[in-house]
């Protein structure tokens, strides 16, 4: 399956005229309502509701990306975290 998460850069107006104090508290408030959707009991934490735990996870996800477009997230930047995440899989985390 291939998901298309360029998509989400497309809702950067949701977060038009944010601060980036603002859109900083989005970011946290996605993610609390995400944590929200995780039962922990005892030993063991579960997924309350699948959709809704899709959902709020979406959330954070567009709030994230929205955060880093208005800090003036770049292609050199993704670059650098894409080689990154490169490193760790051929190298830090590789054989574990």
């Amino acid at each position: 399956m291939e998901i298309d998460f360029n998509k989400l850069a497309n809702y950067k107006s949701l977060a038009y005229g944010a601060s980036n104090m603002a859109q900083l508290g989005k970011v946290k408030e996605e993610y609390k309502e995400l944590l929200d959707e995780v039962v922990k009991k005892d030993s063991f934490s579960y997924i309350k509701n699948r959709d809704n735990f899709i959902a709020e996870g979406l959330d954070l996800i567009t709030a994230t990306i929205n955060l880093l477009l208005i800090v003036g997230l770049n292609e050199r930047d993704f670059e650098k975290h894409i080689n990154k995440l490169e490193y760790y899989k051929n190298v830090k985390y590789k054989d574990k």
